[in-house]
This record gives structure tokens, C-alpha cells and sequence, in this order.
């Protein structure tokens, strides 16, 4: 037999290699169009982040070595340019001599791969638009950024996007990433991509989600503008090209194939063509979604290696399948991961398929053990039958593990009730006696037999305002942030209160994570209430509507650590303890911390490891008002570690004393307040103070712009944008406003006596150097989009 295989990456290099361990004596010719084989092309982001230090590890294998080890023909750089059906031969282009011949086959194998999408914009053709398919192509990024590229816009969020806007940002580039979609990873579902998004933000990486590139144009200094559709304009040295790929079929398709309406080419189970000669399998094939049961396309290089097997077994006299594609696939964003498998809520509502889901926010490990946080898990299953449909899981450690049990499950039909029944291994580094995957068939479990009811945060308001909301946590939780319009019953007095409940009106009961609300549920079902469960919780629920304080990752300080060391430098003794702060939340890690410090000797240093997400945008302030030096601040994974060197005593630091930096909170949205908080800070710096203003809650709307909405708002935020005022010109005075008459007529006498009108007073603040922050959790609970607010300020 000779076999012809055209393409030489993950399917064509497998189907030939394992083709040449059945048959010795077959005739093997590799034909690949690039100037590589067999090279590892999912490590390719990480060289160029530095990760993978050197280029030839991403080489597994070169012509010579496969000929030297399994006989193999490779011709790198030689280009099929048709098939000839009727006479069994390829025409192939040699690209180095631009000479061209036949090569005859008895089978013929398609393993050509898929291409990046390079959509027609304006633009697109500038050289610095560059796209990461192979090693040319990463030599290619490589070679601008050692010429000194400083910034990149990177054009898609999907796996090879957030892998490049990573390891861009990890060689030091300012980085924009714009996805078309609200969301990042679109083989999740947007609520289980906020925390990913927020992590990518916590990193400085800048996102733009809901836009899209419309043109690409050179500057006056030698950089790239990017214009998107809303208007906004990037500027950068270079832009990576990631929007997703399309199967490279036309070679196929110029031959008379069956080819997809998705543009992959048709196979049958044993992933043969149309053609009973030639075989095809990878990136360029349409596969069976596992689920749905109907044609996809999934580029995955697990898949395609498993096509090659497939098709050598098939070529060989055996009778080997290639069933279902599941879509099981992870991401790395910095120190997250996210991963996923089987389909997503999107798609089986798109398919008008009935479905349950849950959700649940267990650690990777037990949580008594350092080192784990918050696991975000969700689990789709038929409401019927309980078979499993897809998982979901984003979190710091053991996301991969979960998800491959997931995907085990899904491939054998396993149900939600079966997880329960799961022996995974467990050790407190590992996992929790009750693994997150038993945990979420528990819960299944309880769903299916009847026990619980759950209702979900898109139920709210449209459903939930036909019953009562009660929060089962504490006063302390609530009191932070609740869902709007909930009831305060807490779970321990909640037996004590059931006078307090209406009997007339469904309860929707809810806690942090879904278990108390559960008890809750419990106790009130069998007290003769018609209640449910918030699945998943109040982290859910602002995952799901982006309001309320969302206990992820927090954006990327706005301080530099190295530049805001306390001005109280101490010389260090050489005495370190080490200190636990993690499971602490604020303020208890700045108590512990204090109290440390005080017992111990001036120089002393305390390094201290927390995992409350506030804590690395509070170490800075806090050493400089109490008189310690802050070392250092970095992140490990879902943890900070701050080094603190204990300070000479307050009262001994004249510098400290001297309280030159004054900060002022404004929280209200009347004009006259607001008027009243500029004309003080322009006074107190004139007058050689530092000046910051802290705006929070109402006072955000001082700092708006005119300009409408920014796009992809969840329905809350988008409503209370159009209640609030746009910007300084907008703002009413907070007495004698008289409908707007009273706030007209103080603006006409401010002018007749020549004083400053607020937005004047705010550029002139500005001007001066008083610092401007906004408050990033009063953004988030009234839905303000950084894009929203003036220019020149911080969020903090």
C-alpha cells in the first residue's frame, strides 16, 4: 500500500507513524505545506511568554528523525495543490523551487488543519497583523517583540486569545484584548467566565468585550490604531489575530467531497470521505457533537490525534471507529484555569432542549490545607433522565482533574445521581472527602428525588417578584450587600421566624454558596411553605447579573507596589515570621497583621500569606499610614504575599505626623456636595497638600460621561444607567431644587459671581493633581462600566 498523507501536524503525523507500526512494508509519503512537522503547536503562546525557554522543545520530531526512526517520506514545504480522483494522484507544488509533480496513492489521507480567520477590514493587510498558527508564524511575533514592542491588541477571546494576551503580558506588553462576544471563553457560559475576565483584569490585562475590530491603520509614530465598531480607538505595535478558525476544506471541496455546511469535511464513523480511497480527519473535518447529536466543528488536538489512529487502524484491514466529540478542553488565564465539557446552557436553549442545571462553589481541597480557593462548578443534566449534558468548572487548583471526571462520566452516559456514587482519591493537598464532583451529585440527587427545589438568578425580578426573597446570612452579610428587595431571616433564628413569612406567597431563600439557603429550604418545605433554593447562591447571582460584591479575583491594583513602599524605610534586622492570614476575610487579615507587628522589634519583617482579594490593594495604604515598609506584593495563585518590615513607632516620625495627604470620600450625586468637595480639595492643594477624592455609590455619577450605555449590560445595570445622572452637568442640588428650577438658578448665580462651574472645578482639580478614584465595588453593584467615566482617573 502506499498512503499519501497531506498535512503533518497532530492527525496526519499520528495516522502515519501508527500506520507504519502495522505495516512495515507500506510506502509512507507526509506531505506539509509549512517548514515544520510534528511540532507542538499548543505550546507555541508559551515560548513566546518565556515559559518554554527553548524553541527546539517545541520540535518533537523533523523529517530526518522520522525517516531514521519509523521510515517515514516528510517533504516539509511541498504544497498539494488538487486531487485527481479518477487517477489517484495529488498535484503537489514544491514551495522552495515552485516546481510541480504528481504523486500517485493507493489511500490518500486529509489531515490539513484549520486556518485563522482574517475577516475583510479595512487594513487588514498590514504587516504587523500577524496571526499564531505555527512555529513561522511565532518566529515571525517573536521577531517584533525583540525589536521592542511595548503593546499589543489581541482580536478574539477564545483559547489562543487569552493564551497570547497571558504570555504578552508576562513579557512585559500593555495588552487589550477585544472579544466580539460578552463574554471570554465562549465554550462556557457567560456566568462562569466572570471570574476568568476579572482575574485577566487583576493582571492589567484590558478587556473589551461585546465589540468587534473594524479597522486597522497606521500612525504618524509608527504604531497600529484599531478602531472598533463602538467608536473606541487602541493603539498598538503590533495585533495578534484570534478569532477563531476555519477548517481547511477547498482542497476537498475543489475534489468533489462531501463537504458541511460549517465548512468541514463530511466523514462516516470510520472517518472516511465521500470517497472510499481517502480518509480525513483533524481540524478539517466536521465530528458528531457528543450531546446534541448533530454535525460540528471542534478543532481540538486531543480529537485529532485520536482521527489519526483511527484512520491508520481503518487503513490497516481493522474496523476502528471514531464516535462522538465531546469538547472537553481547559484554558490557563494567568493563575486561573477554566475548563469544560460536553454542551453549554446556550446551546441547549438555542436547541429548545430541556435541561436542569446546578451550580456550586466548593474548594479544590480541603480547605483547612493552604493553598485553595473558591471552585466554581456547573453541571447540566436532563431533568428527566438525570444524564449528564455538560460540566463547567473555573478555579484556582484541580479544575483539570474535575473536569476529566466529568468528561469520563459524560463519555460512559453516566447520570447525576452516578457522581455521588464516585470513589475519587483524597488527600487534604488533592480534594475534600466530598469531592466537588460527589458534591454536585449530591445536590443532583436531591433535585431529582424531589428534596429540593432551586430557583436560578435569571428568575429575578421576572419570577421571583410574584413571592418573597428572604437572605438566610448573617446581619453582617446582608447589611454588605443583598439581593435588592430580599428580607433579612437568618438561618438560626429562621425556626423562631416563621410567623414572619407569608404561607400565601412562594419563598425564594438564599445564602452565599447554595447550602444554607438548602437547610433553609428544608426546614421551611416541611413547615408547609412553597419554597426554593437560589442554586448556587448570591456568588452565582452576581456572576449571573455582574452586581453585588463578587467574591473573585479583583481587578489589577491601580498602585505599584515598587513606587509606594511607606517613606518610613527601616533597616531590617534579619528576623522573619511567617503569618496565615488566608481564610481571613477583610478586615480580619489587617487585624492579624497588626497585631504581629506590634509584637515585634522595629525592623523586624513579617511575611504574610492571605487569600482575601482586597488585601493586595490594601497592604500599600496601610503601611504608609502606620509607619511599616511594604517590601513586596505578589500574587501566588489564588493568594497574595505581602512582606511588611515593622516601622519605628508613629509617634516618633515627624514625617507621618505631618498629614500633607488628605483624602475625601465623596458618596452623594448632588451637585451642591459635589461642588463643595472640589472647591475644598482645589483650596487644600493649593495650599501644598496631596489630595485624593474617593467616589463612591451616588458620587459615580459625577464622573460619567454624556455618552451612551457602554454595550453588553446585564438588564439591572442597564436601568439603572438610565435612572442615574450623566456626568457633572446633570447633577440636581440635594435641596430647593424645585423640578430643576432651583438647580438652574444656582448655576446662573454661580456664573454672575464668577464661580466655576463643576466640571470646570473637577479639570481644574485635575490639572492640579488632585488624584480622582473610583470605587470598583460601587461600579460593579450600579453596573458602571470603566468606559463610562472620564478620562484621567483610577479605580480603587
Amino acid at each position: 500500500m502506499k498512503l499519501v498523507v497531506v498535512g503533518g501536524v497532530a492527525a496526519g503525523m499520528s495516522c502515519a507513524a501508527r500506520t507504519r507500526r502495522l505495516d512495515e512494508h507500506a510506502e509512507i509519503v507526509v506531505l506539509e505545506r509549512g517548514e515544520h512537522v510534528s511540532f507542538a503547536n499548543c505550546g507555541l503562546p508559551y515560548h513566546i511568554g518565556g515559559t518554554i525557554q527553548e524553541r527546539d522543545r517545541l520540535l518533537l520530531q523533523t523529517p530526518a528523525s522520522l525517516r531514521r526512526m519509523l521510515g517515514l517520506d516528510v517533504r516539509v514545504g511541498h504544497e498539494v495543490l488538487s486531487i485527481s480522483r479518477e487517477a489517484k494522484a495529488v498535484t503537489v507544488r514544491d514551495l522552495a523551487t515552485g516546481d510541480t509533480y504528481e504523486e500517485a496513492y493507493d489511500k490518500l489521507v486529509l489531515a490539513p488543519g484549520a486556518a485563522p480567520i482574517r475577516p475583510n477590514l479595512p487594513g487588514i493587510d498590514d504587516p504587523r497583523i500577524l496571526v499564531l498558527r505555527n512555529v513561522s508564524d511565532m518566529d515571525r511575533i517573536q521577531t517584533v517583540l525583540d525589536a521592542g514592542a511595548k503593546s499589543a491588541v489581541v482580536i478574539g477571546g477564545g483559547y489562543i486569545g487569552i493564551e497570547m494576551a497571558e504570555n504578552l503580558k508576562e513579557r512585559g506588553l500593555e495588552v487589550d484584548l477585544v472579544e466580539m462576544a460578552d463574554q471570554l471563553m465562549t465554550p462556557l457560559d457567560p456566568e462562569m467566565t466572570r471570574p476568568l475576565e476579572a482575574h485577566a483584569r487583576w493582571h492589567g490585562v484590558r478587556l473589551h468585550l461585546g465589540a468587534a475590530a473594524a479597522a486597522f491603520t497606521a500612525t504618524d509614530d509608527k504604531q497600529l490604531r484599531v478602531e472598533l465598531v463602538d467608536g473606541e480607538m487602541l493603539t498598538a505595535d503590533l495585533v495578534i489575530m484570534a478569532a477563531g478558525v476555519k477548517p481547511e476544506s477547498q482542497l476537498a471541496r475543489d475534489a468533489g467531497l462531501d463537504v458541511g455546511e460549517r465548512g468541514g469535511i463530511r466523514v462516516d464513523q470510520h472517518l472516511c470521505t465521500s470517497d472510499p480511497d481517502i480518509y480525513a480527519g483533524g481540524d478539517a473535518v466536521e465530528v458528531t457533537d457528543h450531546v446534541m447529536q448533530t454535525p460540528a466543528q471542534i478543532p481540538l488536538a486531543g480529537p485529532a490525534n485520536r482521527h489519526g489512529r483511527t484512520i491508520a487502524d481503518n487503513l490497516c484491514g481493522g474496523d476502528s471507529i471514531y464516535t462522538t466529540t465531546k469538547g472537553t478542553a481547559i484554558v490557563k488565564v494567568f493563575e486561573m484555569t477554566g475548563g469544560a465539557t460536553g454542551t453549554t446552557e446556550k446551546r441547549l436553549k438555542a436547541a429548545g432542549r430541556r435541561y436542569e442545571k446546578l451550580y456550586i462553589h466548593p474548594s479544590g481541597h480541603a480547605g483547612y490545607y493552604p493553598g485553595t480557593a473558591t471552585m466554581h462548578v456547573k453541571v447540566l443534566f436532563d431533568p428527566d433522565t438525570g444524564r449528564l449534558l455538560g460540566a463547567q468548572v473555573v478555579g484556582y487548583d484541580g479544575v483539570d482533574k474535575r473536569i476529566d471526571v466529568f468528561a469520563t462520566a459524560l463519555t460512559a452516559g453516566m447520570t447525576i445521581q452516578d457522581l455521588q456514587h464516585l470513589e475519587l482519591s483524597y488527600a487534604p493537598p488533592y480534594g475534600s472527602a466530598k469531592d466537588p464532583v460527589n458534591m454536585a451529585g449530591f445536590v443532583g440527587s436531591n433535585m431529582m428525588a424531589g428534596l429540593v427545589d432551586v430557583w436560578h438568578a435569571e428568575d429575578y425580578p421576572g419570577q421571583t417578584n410574584a413571592g418573597q426573597i428572604i437572605d438566610v446570612r448573617s446581619k453582617a452579610e446582608y447589611e454588605s450587600w443583598h439581593i435588592p428587595g430580599a428580607r433579612l431571616l437568618p438561618l438560626g433564628s429562621l425556626r423562631d421566624s416563621l410567623d414572619q413569612i407569608d404561607k400565601a406567597k412562594p419563598v425564594f431563600v438564599y445564602c452565599k454558596v447554595g447550602f444554607r439557603s438548602y437547610l433553609a429550604q428544608r426546614l421551611l418545605k416541611q413547615n408547609g411553605f412553597d419554597v426554593r433554593t437560589l442554586s448556587g447562591g448570591s456568588m452565582t447571582f452576581c456572576h449571573t447579573h455582574r452586581t453585588g460584591v463578587c467574591p473573585v479575583s479583583p481587578e489589577a491594583p491601580v498602585v505599584s507596589y515598587a513606587e509606594d513602599k511607606s517613606s518610613c524605610q527601616t533597616e531590617a534586622t534579619g528576623r522573619r515570621v511567617d503569618l496565615d492570614l488566608r481564610g481571613l476575610q477583610c478586615p480580619g487579615p489587617i487585624r492579624q497583621l497588626a497585631a504581629a507587628l506590634n509584637s515585634a522589634r522595629t525592623g523586624d519583617e513579617v511575611c504574610a500569606v492571605a487569600s482575601d482579594p482586597g488585601f493586595a490593594t490594601d497592604m500599600p495604604l496601610w503601611c504608609r499610614s502606620s509607619g511599616h515598609t511594604l517590601v513586596s506584593v505578589t500574587p501566588r495563585g489564588a493568594e497574595t504575599e505581602a512582606i511588611i518590615r515593622k516601622g519605628a513607632p508613629l509617634a516618633a516620625n515627624a514625617s507621618l505626623t505631618n498629614t500633607k495627604q488628605k483624602t475625601m470620600v465623596v458618596f452623594s450625586g448632588d451637585l451642591d456636595k459635589v461642588l463643595a468637595a472640589f472647591i475644598i480639595a482645589n483650596g487644600a492643594i493649593s495650599m501644598g497638600n496631596k489630595m485624593t477624592l474617593f467616589f463612591t455609590f451616588w458620587g459615580l455619577n459625577a464622573l460619567r460621561k454624556t455618552a451612551p450605555q457602554a454595550g453588553g449590560k446585564a438588564f439591572l445595570d442597564r436601568m439603572f444607567g438610565m435612572m442615574m445622572p450623566k456626568g457633572a452637568r446633570r447633577l440636581k442640588l440635594s435641596s430647593l431644587n424645585m423640578l430643576g428650577a432651583g438647580t438652574a438658578m444656582m448655576k446662573h448665580v454661580m456664573r454672575t459671581k464668577n464661580v466655576d462651574s463643576l466640571p470646570s472645578l473637577m479639570q481644574q482639580a485635575m490639572d492640579s493633581g488632585v488624584k480622582i478614584v473610583a470605587c470598583a465595588m460601587s461600579m460593579e453593584v450600579m453596573g458602571i462600566k470603566r468606559e463610562e467615566l472620564i478620562d484621567g482617573i483610577e479605580i480603587g
